[in-house]
């Protein structure tokens, strides 16, 4: 595998989700164009005890899902737009809870037109998962060091110093 890039894929990945996040939102800031409205309209009105409208909670779920793309999509913060696009998917499982008639259909573990439309999330999250960049963790117990950029001039000094100290006449080496 000499060309293997796995930053390549996981860019591609990103990209994908993000243009699904993107196309999903564009789609419910224009009313009752988004086939998942009603189902978005109703959980985030379980979820909020009624006290936000569903009009505003349709933006304001517009807004996440657009700018949440724009993020992946360009690479953007991405740790954080992962770890938002993960607490946006625990939430589109929730009408697992608060609608489960219209999940489920009569056979056992058949599932609904909507039900199908929630389960996919589930490839969602893995490819989620799968692009999280962890943050670099101190080791024993030590905050992360950086590393300097050197300037040439303090990398001929340092050589200097390393030769004389193991003996080497840098002036006349022979």
């Amino acid at each position: 595998m000499k060309n293997y890039n796995p930053n390549g894929k996981n860019n591609f990945i990103t990209i994908a989700v993000g243009l699904v996040y993107f196309w999903f939102g564009a789609l419910k800031f224009v009313l009752d164009m988004s086939p998942a409205e009603e189902l978005a309209k109703n959980t985030i009105h379980e979820l909020t005890f009624g006290l936000v409208p569903d009009r505003l909670s349709i933006i304001l779920l517009a807004i996440w899902e657009v700018g949440l793309g724009i993020l992946l999509i360009f690479g953007w913060f991405r740790r954080q737009a992962v770890i938002l696009g993960l607490v946006h998917m625990v939430c589109t499982f929730s009408p697992l809870l608060f609608f489960p008639n219209e999940i489920f259909g009569n056979a056992p573990l058949s599932l609904t037109l909507v039900g199908q439309y929630i389960m996919k999330n589930l490839i969602i999250i893995a490819a989620l998962v799968s692009v999280y960049e962890r943050k670099q963790v101190a080791q024993m117990g030590r905050a992360p060091t950086t590393i300097k950029k050197q300037s040439v001039i303090n990398r001929v000094w340092g050589a200097k110093n390393l030769l004389k100290k193991h003996g080497v006449n840098y002036e006349n080496p022979f």
